[in-house]
Order: structure tokens, then sequence, then C-alpha cells
């Protein structure tokens, strides 16, 4: 089964927070990337062939792959709930040869343990060119991203959109909203697991079955990310987007 991603202006959204839109000559590396929609946005500078992709995800590569056969797509077989439940746990990053640029990482670390995360940007910042650029998006779950659109935080939209999923599978997710919302209230990080399994600063996820595994959110504050990546600027979000961006230059 192939998670085929269909969001578009993700291109547009990095431009903006790391200040240039003009990325041809650049070497870029597009870490979770699918299905190659960084390319895709109709805003996006990026020649075919200054393109890497790294995904847990095989056929989205092939589909991305037919899009641009001349750019460069690695599959990485690393463990990841629901997207690759029978990858390999902490397995390191492919061997690309190649520093970049540019290095971003849309809704990946919104999808991943902590541990992951920290493991996985470290790795990430090891393959910047001198003076390049890693970005990497973050959702803040206490953070109002649409106000006088949506009435709740970014957490409560979670939440809801859950449920309407839910809804759209013809089920109904029986879940006590208010009390994960009073739970998650003053959490500097969270995970939210398959709709309703909260974890209040701990990833000690109870085992689920590969076939069990639908959805895992994770959530940080931007306080939080600040402890976490000292030497990143935290952006808030932009592009009319929930999430925020840490960006971290190699000088």
């Amino acid at each position: 089964m192939a998670f085929v991603s269909t969001k578009m202006g993700q291109f547009t959204y990095f431009s903006r927070q790391v200040g240039e839109s003009v990325w041809r000559g650049k070497k870029v590396l597009d870490f979770g990337g699918n299905i190659g929609n960084l390319l895709r946005d109709p805003n996006s500078t990026i020649e075919e062939e200054h393109y890497w992709c790294i995904d847990v995800d095989q056929n989205a590569l092939e589909r991305g792959q037919a899009f641009y056969p001349k750019s460069h797509w690695f599959f990485y077989n690393r463990y990841c709930f629901f997207f690759n439940p029978h990858g390999v746990p902490n397995l390191t990053l492919p061997g690309l040869d190649q520093t970049f640029d540019y290095i971003v990482a849309y809704s990946v670390f919104t999808n991943t343990t902590q541990t992951d995360m920290l493991q996985l940007v470290n790795q990430l910042e090891g393959l910047l060119a001198n003076h390049g650029t890693l970005a990497f998006t973050f959702i803040d779950p206490h953070y109002f991203s649409w106000p006088g659109q949506y009435h709740g935080n970014n957490f409560q939209w979670r939440l809801d959109r859950e449920k309407e999923l839910a809804r759209e599978r013809g089920s109904i997710l029986d879940t006590d909203m208010p009390a994960l919302i009073r739970r998650a209230q003053d959490a500097d990080w969270l995970l939210l697991v398959n709709s309703d399994d909260l974890y209040i600063e701990t990833e000690d996820i109870q085992p689920y079955e590969p076939d069990r595994q639908r959805t895992c959110h994770a959530f940080y504050t931007e306080k939080y990310m600040k402890i976490l990546f000292p030497h990143a600027t935290v952006l808030p979000p932009v592009n009319n987007e929930m999430q925020h961006c840490c960006v971290i230059r190699k000088s």
C-alpha cells in the first residue's frame, strides 16, 4: 500500500521560512519527500537533477521517480509507526555521497518519536554543505493557527480531524475530547496515537501490532523546541499552515 501525499505548497512554505525563493543551482534533499511534491509546487525553482528524495515508502518513491526520472530517489527502510511498521528501528540514513545546500523535512517529525527526531536531525545536519540550511516542521499543540476561522488550538483541531476521518470511514470515534484536552493543556510535548491514545512527555507507547498502527501525531511547543535545538531559529507558521519551522544553518 502506497501512502501518497497530495499536499502541495511545500516549496512555497520552505522558501518563505529560509528567506530565499531562488534555489536554482542548489542541491536539495527532501527528507520524507514522498512523491516529490516539493518539486511539484508551481512555485518551485529546484532543478530536477539537483533534487534528492528519501522516504520510507517504496511505492511512493517509484511514483515520484516516474514523474521526475532525472532526480534521485532513495528508499529508507527505517521503522516508522504506520508508514513503515516492518522497518528497521534506528536504521542510519542511506549513504548518498553528497552534501546539500538545502535539506527540508515537511511533516516528518510530526509523526515520529522524539528520539527518532533527535537522531535524524543530527544525521541530516551532517549532510549539509558549507553554508547549507536544514529546515523541518513541527506542530505546537497550544498554538491557534487560524484565529477567526477555527476556534481551537492545534491539538483540538487534530482531535476534531480524527473524528471527521472516522466518520468518513463509516465508524464513530468515541473519544472523551475534553478529557484529552485537559490532560494536554500544560504539556511541553505529547504523542497522540491511534486517535485517542495520549502520551504526555513520554514515548513509551504500548505495543501495537503492525496492522493496528494507524496514526502517531507528535506535538512540541515552540519553547520546548528551542530547548531541544538551541542552535536553531524557530519560526511561526506561514502560508496559512499550522506547522512551525526549525531552521538550522551551517556556517
